[in-house]
């Protein structure tokens, strides 16, 4: 658990300003594109491949990668990305998460099945949303070009 811990601690929180706000090298190494964000996702990417090592059951993994997850999606946002990439500390929460597992298994797996489904599901209704959206769209550019055909 160490090398984990210490691995968080470099991407997340390594330094700290006069203020007390800590950030690490997946903020700075984020500011190179491309490159950057594949090197932390490699350190992330093994963050969660100790965690099943050690034990973690799935809804714990899953968790932990949607934390990883969301570092991601919001890393292609521009401008937002980097701030992001400042504030999100995944890594560190992936430790934590680890930890409280190893302290509460039980408590721990049932929060994250529960934050896992609910995620599923609201992904669910957000695809139906859209798939609703679209047909919606379709029907409206159907009818606008059938109303505006002369005879």
């Amino acid at each position: 658990m160490k090398d984990i811990r210490y691995i968080a601690d470099l991407l997340d929180t390594r330094f700290q300003l006069p203020n007390g706000w800590r950030f690490g090298w997946d903020g700075i190494l984020g500011l190179i594109p491309g490159i950057g964000n594949i090197v932390t996702d490699i350190f992330s990417f093994y963050i969660l491949f100790r965690a099943a090592i050690l034990g973690c059951p799935p809804a714990v993994i899953l968790r932990m990668a949607l934390n990883v997850v969301i570092d991601n999606v919001i890393d292609k946002v521009p401008i937002l990305g980097f701030l992001f990439d400042f504030i999100w500390k995944a890594n560190t929460k992936n430790v934590e998460l680890m930890e409280q597992y190893f302290k509460q298994p039980s408590k721990t797996n049932m929060n994250s099945k529960i934050l896992v489904l609910t995620t599923l599901l609201g992904l669910t209704v957000l695809f139906f949303a859209c798939v609703a959206l679209t047909i919606y769209t379709l029907i409206w550019i159907f009818n606008e070009f059938y109303r505006n055909i002369p005879g």
